[in-house]
């Protein structure tokens, strides 16, 4: 996916949403949010709220398995917002916990960047669910005393040598992709019946070298930081920068046989009580200047901006809807309690 900047009219546009924030969306109440770390950096709520009125509440998910457990639980009603990864959005809209979008309440719409406007991911029978907020990868966060040059391969998580010094990510359909990588399977994404046997060994080979799995990227980073842990399977810009600034000397590589690219999408669940407060969510991140600060902040790559962003995006394998989460979680269950 080539990056491109836009012009001055786009800049113009960007302008004209910032200067009618205020009129457009004054008002009041709790805008109530699922999301990922990164996306309610405190300024930015700081910012919203002093122009609109509203206030913020964000839960941050560790998974896309408890997103979708959260919102099943009360049918979206405790959330307004919710990020969602392009490989999990058709389960969101298949089980109706999100609603189609009114694009003609989403003026921000006309920030994003050509590539991203155009990104079929949240788009279901040609109607929108989720418009493009962030991006990213699912790579390797390395030490860079163990390795002073960065890891060629995935191979490496699975050597004995580094027994124990090895997390990763709890997660059972990214680690399912990452185990079909591994067997160099034609499509990570559609696995076959006769293939998932192979990725269930593959990742129970995996399970025997590590320290442990991790949920969320707080749990991920304290892992790694206080356990001499030297190689970590994650999320990784936002992971390795959070060790940078605890001053660790890590380093985040995409191997040689790619990595996982993920596109998170803002959604308007379907049960939710504050439909203009989310809208004025929405319009409001959507703006290149937030754009570029999370990607100063957190490293994830900006639908609305190119400022800074990562340039290793023709090595990454965009993530779908899988062919059956269900199973996918079954053989994941399997791995991780050790069942052959």
């Amino acid at each position: 996916m080539a990056l491109t900047r836009r012009g001055m009219a786009g800049m113009i546009a960007g302008a004209m949403v910032t200067a009618t924030l205020r009129p457009a969306f004054a008002a009041g109440g709790e805008v109530r949010m699922l999301i990922w770390d990164g996306y309610a950096d405190p300024e930015w709520v700081a910012d919203f709220e002093k122009q609109t009125g509203y206030t913020v509440r964000a839960t941050y998910a560790t998974s896309a398995d408890e997103q979708i457990a959260k919102m099943k639980a009360s049918g979206g009603k405790d959330y307004d917002i919710v990020a969602v990864d392009s490989a999990s959005i058709k389960t969101f809209v298949d089980q109706k916990l999100i609603t189609p979008l009114d694009m003609a309440r989403l003026s921000s719409f006309d920030n994003l960047l050509p590539d991203f406007k155009n990104f079929q991911g949240p788009i279901f029978g040609g109607v929108r669910y989720g418009v493009p907020l962030a991006w990213g990868s699912l790579g390797l966060v390395y030490d860079k005393a163990t390795f002073p040059e960065p890891p060629k391969s995935w191979a490496v998580m699975w050597d004995p040598k580094y027994k124990g010094r090895v997390i990763s990510q709890d997660d059972a359909n990214n680690n399912i992709n990452l185990g079909a990588i591994m067997l160099g399977l034609d499509d990570p994404f559609n696995v076959k019946p006769d293939e998932f046997p192979l990725i269930r060994t593959k990742l129970a080979e995996l399970r025997g070298n590590l320290l442990t799995y991790f949920a969320g990227f707080d749990e991920g980073t304290t892992l790694f930081a206080e356990n001499n842990v030297v190689l970590m399977f994650s999320m990784g810009e936002l992971s390795a920068i959070a060790l940078q600034k605890k001053g660790f000397d890590v380093g985040y590589a995409i191997p040689d046989e790619g990595a996982l690219g993920w596109m998170d999408s803002l959604t308007l669940s379907a049960g939710a009580t504050n439909v203009d407060g989310a809208y004025a969510w929405m319009n409001f991140l959507l703006q290149a200047k937030y754009g570029a600060d999370m990607t100063k902040k957190f490293g994830y790559g900006s639908t609305t901006s190119a400022e800074g962003a990562p340039d290793y995006t023709s090595r990454l394998k965009w993530a779908k809807p899988p062919e059956d989460l269900a199973m996918r979680q079954t053989v994941w269950n399997e791995v991780r309690s050790g069942a052959n």
